[in-house]
């Protein structure tokens, strides 16, 4: 029993389909052109596919179906050594493109082993940060006088910190004089102080 449990662990984390698996890296192989899954695209696909990967950037698989898929768990159909990959451009870290996939034969890509290294930083998505911050020191005073500071509109002002001792008066009128003021019937056992 222990010897079948560890050949199962074993094919769980291996990776499956020719080494390619969904979410890892692959690139186009040296040789892609020379494939029959490529020669058999026309012209406008084979242009779409040397344009998807002009850049340095990451692609991802998003998905792999076999030639011929089906939903049965037991059918011979999804098992062999022929898969489709379709493989999405990583916009941001985690993140690709959905709508600019493409699908290609599994022997059109390579796949990039990082072992368990995270994806490296896209080189399309780097941008020089053109903001500096030059930190400065200060005093233990300072320290305490800079957690006694509010913002109040574009500057700094000192914090009330005592308990005020009497109400705030502001200055209000209503917008229009209500008409029941005295018409009410808590007026008869609430004085109304005008």
């Amino acid at each position: 029993m222990a010897k079948k449990f560890l050949n199962l662990i074993e094919q769980i984390t291996s990776k499956i389909n020719s080494g390619l698996q969904t979410g890892g890296l692959v690139k186009l192989a040296s040789d892609y052109k020379s494939k029959e899954g490529y020669k058999n695209q026309n012209k406008e696909q084979q242009k779409y596919i040397d344009n998807y990967f002009d850049s340095e950037g990451n692609y991802i698989i998003t998905n792999i179906k076999t030639e011929f898929p089906s939903k049965a768990p037991g059918n011979s159909d999804n098992r062999g050594n022929f898969f489709y990959v379709t493989v999405a451009k990583e916009l941001a870290n985690g993140l690709h493109d959905e709508k600019g996939q493409v699908t290609l034969t599994s022997d059109m890509v390579e796949p990039i082993d990082l072992g368990i290294n995270r994806h490296p930083v896209d080189p399309d998505t780097v941008y020089d940060n053109k903001v500096k911050i030059d930190p400065k020191e200060i005093d233990e005073e300072d320290k305490i006088e800079i957690t006694r500071m509010t913002q109040q509109g574009d500057s700094l002002k000192p914090t009330e910190l005592s308990t005020p001792t009497l109400n705030t008066k502001i200055p209000s009128s209503p917008a229009t004089p209500s008409p029941a003021v005295n018409e009410s019937y808590t007026s008869n056992y609430m004085p109304i102080n005008s």
